[in-house]
């Protein structure tokens, strides 16, 4: 708060914002989502029994202009501190490419604290 105060949105400008978020191909339907209103003697239709699909983890990191950079892990990968070190790599290429000002001036990386985000390879790249 107190690095707000004084650069304002100069200093909203410099976070990049990682998150992670758990996605299917396919997501059954709830029964109350595949209900229908049926008059008597009518039978309902036959539906058939669907499993939900594998799940994948994707990374996506975006700042005040939004989304800079997604990865889909691919099925049955750990998300590792070298596997979120590469994606922080990745974003950096992104981000020279993209949006060079941006590295120039710094750049504050927001992300939780899990195990991958704390490994030693991730505190080496970040200098930390």
């Amino acid at each position: 708060m107190h690095r707000f105060r004084e650069e304002g949105n100069e200093f909203l400008q410099k976070v990049f914002a990682i998150d992670e978020t758990w996605i299917r191909d396919f997501e059954p339907e709830l029964k109350s989502q595949s209900s229908e209103w049926r008059g008597k003697g009518f039978l309902r239709p036959k539906k058939f029994k669907r499993a939900q699909s594998n799940v994948k983890q994707m990374i996506f990191a975006y700042d005040c202009k939004g989304v800079i950079t997604t990865d889909r892990a691919p099925s049955g990968t750990t998300v590792t501190a070298a596997y979120y070190r590469q994606f922080l790599q990745k974003l950096r290429r992104k981000t020279h490419a993209n949006r060079p000002d941006l590295l120039e001036n710094g750049v504050l990386i927001l992300h939780d604290n899990t195990r991958p985000h704390r490994g030693k390879d991730v505190r080496e790249l970040l200098g930390g």
